[in-house]
Parts: structure tokens; C-alpha cells; sequence
């Protein structure tokens, strides 16, 4: 009698477990879904898809504010040990068809000024004075600050790229 009773005790131990593993995995892999959240290694995100935006849904964004005036400090080199570029730097970004989009996508500019920004900094101080003096540097900046600022505002849902291009006022360096 004591054998059977020890038996049934036993094995309803190792179903009460079993129960609980399924539980516990089923949780896990609907809880903590790797895939959605890590994409993968090889996947690399869609290109951005650039529409002709008429004058009048183009819009201008000052990156420094009203006097839209920055100073970066640049590469040194042996010529130009302690050099620096004052720049001034603003945005035209896509309104929206019919400017419908202009508050939001404002918005958004400033929710990531500072990524703005420091996109700016890491990309000047990589550029020497003479990197800077050539006649396509300037071209060179807005193209790299162009896609940068593209990728910083990029969302999820959107493959539309939104900055149309990058405009320096200013551009002087010492």
C-alpha cells in the first residue's frame, strides 16, 4: 500500500513540473520574441525613397537657431595644428504633400536635435583644413550630413526620406 500511494505522489510531482516547464516556455517565446526586436546580421534596412518636393512643400529648419551659427573644431594636422570651422547650418526638409506633414516632421527635427547635432561634430572633426579647402568639400559635407540626418530621422514605418538637402550660410575656417 505505501508503495502504490508513493508511486502516485511521485508521478503527480513530475506532472505538476512538466506543466510548468510547458508554461514557462511558452511564455518565454512569446514574451521575449528576439526576432521583432534584433534584426538580424545580414539584413541590411530599406534604401530611402527621395519624392520631387515642389518649391512650396520644402521647408527650412535653422539647426542652431536664430543665429544659426556654429563653431567645430576640426582635425589637426601639422600645418594646422589648432584649426576651426564656423558653419552655418540649416535643413530643408519635405513638407508633406500640400505641407500637411510640416508640425509633425518639425517635431520631430526637434525631438533629435541633439543626434543632429553631434552628427554634425563627428563629421567635421574626421575632416582636416585641407579636407575642408577643396572645391567639392562643401558638396562633400552636404551629402554626408544629408544622409546622416536621414538615418537619425528615419522611422520604422516610413521609407520616405525626409531631409532634402542641407544648406551651409556660412561657411569659414581658421
Amino acid at each position: 500500500m505505501q508503495g502504490k500511494s508513493l508511486y502516485t505522489i511521485l508521478l503527480s510531482i513530475i506532472a505538476v513540473l512538466t506543466l510548468a516547464l510547458a508554461v514557462m516556455i511558452i511564455f518565454i517565446f512569446t514574451a521575449f520574441n528576439t526576432n521583432r526586436a534584433i534584426p538580424s546580421s545580414g539584413e541590411t534596412p530599406k534604401p530611402l525613397v527621395e519624392r520631387v518636393v515642389p518649391k512650396e512643400e520644402q521647408v527650412e529648419f535653422k539647426l542652431y537657431g536664430e543665429t544659426n551659427e556654429a563653431i567645430f573644431n576640426i582635425k589637426s594636422t601639422e600645418t594646422h595644428p589648432n584649426s576651426f570651422l564656423m558653419a552655418s547650418i540649416s535643413i530643408i526638409y519635405d513638407g508633406g504633400k500640400k505641407n500637411k506633414q510640416v508640425e509633425e516632421r518639425k517635431e520631430l527635427l526637434n525631438k533629435n536635435l541633439s543626434l543632429l547635432k553631434q552628427a554634425c561634430i563627428k563629421y567635421f572633426m574626421s575632416q582636416s583644413y585641407e579636407d575642408l579647402n577643396g572645391e567639392e568639400a562643401m558638396d562633400k559635407a552636404r551629402a554626408s550630413l544629408k544622409d546622416a540626418f536621414n538615418e537619425i530621422v528615419r522611422t520604422d514605418d516610413s521609407d520616405e526620406a525626409i531631409i532634402i538637402d542641407v544648406v551651409f550660410d556660412k561657411w569659414i575656417r581658421q
